[in-house]
């Protein structure tokens, strides 16, 4: 399949996880971890997971790969107790998303995107190979039940990745 040609839909209505949809296309793809760590939350990320400041949080820093070319750069943040030792897992061929059902039963129960197209840093196009100034910024959290959001999200990626897709139904 031609570069151009490989793209996910991303329903905004549905929680299925990126790595599922990929696989349902059958297309070749890898995520690569750039970076795991646990670390004290600033003041940005202790507002979006709801915790104080300088809580433990695991940072998942992923490159994802389909078809062999680089589409997306993954950050995620987690409180760290909610998901002690998920960091020793194999976070280069699992879902994340099934991993967190898997050892903890955490489904999602409520998803929150942002959509921007913002200005690339060096470090970004490089990572995604491209010379393209803009990227596709997808930030948010998700909820897997509970008050404060399990997890809160970035990820950039090349602008014809990602195509959204809404569905409403207003009945009587």
């Amino acid at each position: 399949m031609p570069d151009k040609e490989i793209y996910i839909v991303r329903d905004l209505d549905n929680f299925a996880s990126v790595t599922q949809k990929i696989e349902s296309l059958d297309l070749e793809h890898e995520c690569k971890v750039l970076n795991v760590e646990i670390k004290e939350s600033n003041l940005y990320i202790s507002r979006k997971l709801g915790v104080p400041l300088a809580s433990e949080v695991l940072y998942i820093e992923r490159l994802r790969i389909v078809g062999g070319i680089p589409k997306s750069i993954e950050k995620v943040y987690m409180p760290y107790d909610k998901v002690k030792g998920i960091e020793n897992e194999n976070l280069e061929s699992n879902s994340l998303y099934l991993l967190l059902d898997k050892l903890f039963g955490y489904v999602i129960q409520e998803r929150e995107e942002e959509i921007l197209i913002v200005e690339s840093s060096e470090e970004e196009r490089k990572l995604l190979r491209t010379d393209d100034e803009e990227v596709l910024l997808i930030k948010g959290y998700t909820n897997m039940g509970g008050e404060v959001p399990h997890e809160y999200f970035e990820i950039v990626s090349i602008t014809d990745f990602y195509r959204f897709r809404s569905t409403a139904y207003h009945g009587k």
